[in-house]
């Protein structure tokens, strides 16, 4: 809307709402401010000085009356619907890396030097679940019909009367502050949620962050405006990295005092920014019939969950055995880590041993500790003495850091180490070419020598710091 539809939009409505041929408001602002100011100038008859002052003033009365005519617009449903075309829906962040969650005190539990401690039994976490979990389902498994989930809220629910493509409706869950509806395409080929909260206007209700390269689309619907995007974190890298051409897209908009988001994920049925907001267009809060009914689903048959302790089989004792040297373990670590097992590299002479994350919420989290230990050799090269800087081969063995990567010289008790930030070298383009030094600090390392031994701690998590690490080094026994 440019400066001259506005106008024609704000001086249409003021004269629907306040006729000029029955109101002046403009000569109401003015002789009021004339009587405010005649107040002021009580016991002073000058008509030259009273012209004067009338005149300077005419700017102020044009700002007034711009403001209370500006505030009669927005109150109306058509000035409304203009303060949501100006609302961002998204922002982009500095990078494209997805932000991590900020540090928690870390807290620490002894260990066993050279035992493997009990598994350890987290207490619950306060990861949120479905409100309406018991009559509705999980977020993954949600069956309440349309009708059900409207009636345990106090705001309008919107869904789709006729479905795109082959999709069908497999439930709604939330609650109370959104709700949550599943469509689904056969075959796992297609999944589109919409989720619908009260709007509040708050900046983390919107402003969703999303990475540097994230194409931002305005897009019409209806009669209001919202933001499309494409793609999304991709979790193929050791830290979530913003892809585009990954098949997600959301779509976001405010109607009716409702925030709305789609989520099409897959491809069928094809969708782009213009087919979504033509579908987000016929979302009724009427009667949807059959639309709003689960499909009863047969169970598909999940994969085997991956067993880490298979990449990691080894006890700490026939780790050293194949070893043929003593390995030093951790006395105290932050809980909830755990010992998973050691694995043993002939070639490099080296043990490794995994220290994982245990949380029931999210059993596939791969973040945690490892610690690396070979014996210094006479000759040759000591692959975890030092970090080496060079330049990025493709198919070489031999690890180098970038020539720009920050190396630290770290005090560990009465020993000298180094640390490194950075999840290393990653490549974003699928070319030979592109391969770029990552220095994201959810991977961190700390390598230094002691009795003989070359030692690296290397930690995969936002959660603990460099002096963590130095702490977890300063007490291997």
């Amino acid at each position: 809307m440019n400066r001259d539809q506005m106008h024609s939009v704000l001086h249409n409505l003021t004269e629907e709402k306040a006729p000029a041929s029955q109101i002046n408001l403009l000569s109401v602002v003015q002789s009021r401010l004339q009587m405010s100011h005649s107040i002021h100038s009580k016991g002073i008859i000058m008509n030259k000085q009273e012209n004067s002052n009338s005149r300077k003033l005419k700017p102020a009365f044009i700002v007034i009356a711009i403001v209370m005519i500006a505030a009669i617009f927005f109150s109306l449903p058509e000035g409304r619907t203009l303060a949501q075309e100006i609302v961002h829906f998204f922002t982009r962040g500095e990078t494209n890396l997805m932000p991590g969650p900020t540090a928690t005190p870390v807290k620490w539990v002894e260990q066993t030097p050279g035992v493997a401690g009990p598994t350890f039994t987290p207490q619950p976490s306060n990861i949120t679940v479905a409100a309406f979990e018991v009559p509705c389902g999980s977020y993954q498994e949600p069956h309440c019909s349309i009708d059900e989930i409207r009636k345990l809220v106090n705001y309008p629910i919107y869904a789709l009367a006729k479905l795109p493509g082959d999709m069908y409706y497999s439930g709604a869950t939330g609650g109370p502050d959104f709700v949550n509806i599943s469509y689904k395409s056969p075959n796992q080929s297609g999944y589109l949620d919409i989720r619908e909260e009260p709007y509040t206007g708050a900046d983390d209700q919107i402003n969703w962050q999303l990475g540097a390269d994230a194409d931002i689309e305005a897009v019409q619907i209806g009669t209001v405006s919202g933001e499309y995007v494409k793609g999304s974190y991709d979790g193929t890298y050791d830290t979530p990295t913003w892809n585009s051409d990954l098949d997600l897209q959301q779509l976001r908009w405010v109607k009716n005092g409702i925030l709305f988001t789609i989520y099409m994920t897959g491809t069928n049925p094809p969708m782009d920014s213009e087919s979504l907001a033509a579908l987000a267009e016929t979302l009724t809060d009427g009667p949807v019939g059959e639309s709003g009914i689960p499909v009863v689903e047969s169970p598909t048959p999940t994969a085997e969950p991956f067993d880490i302790h298979s990449a990691y089989p080894l006890s700490l004792d026939e780790a050293e055995v194949l070893a043929g040297f003593k390995l030093i373990s951790p006395a105290i670590l932050p809980q909830p880590l755990i010992f998973v097992g050691g694995q043993y590299d002939e070639t490099k002479k080296e043990v490794t041993i995994l220290y994982k994350y245990e949380v029931p919420e999210m059993p596939d989290i791969m973040d945690g500790v490892l610690i690396k230990e070979q014996l210094i050799p006479k000759n040759g090269k000591c692959d975890l003495c030092s970090f080496t800087r060079g330049k990025f081969v493709y198919g070489s063995t031999e690890e180098v850091v970038s020539e720009d990567a920050v190396i630290e010289t770290v005090q560990i008790g009465n020993v000298t180490g180094q640390y490194l930030e950075g999840i290393g070298w990653v490549n974003a383009t699928n070319d030979i070419s592109g391969w770029a030094w990552e220095s994201d600090p959810y991977r961190k390392r700390l390598r230094f020598e002691v009795n003989g031994l070359a030692v690296e701690v290397w930690s995969d998590s936002y959660g603990l710091t460099k002096a963590d690490l130095i702490a977890i080094a300063e007490n291997l026994k």
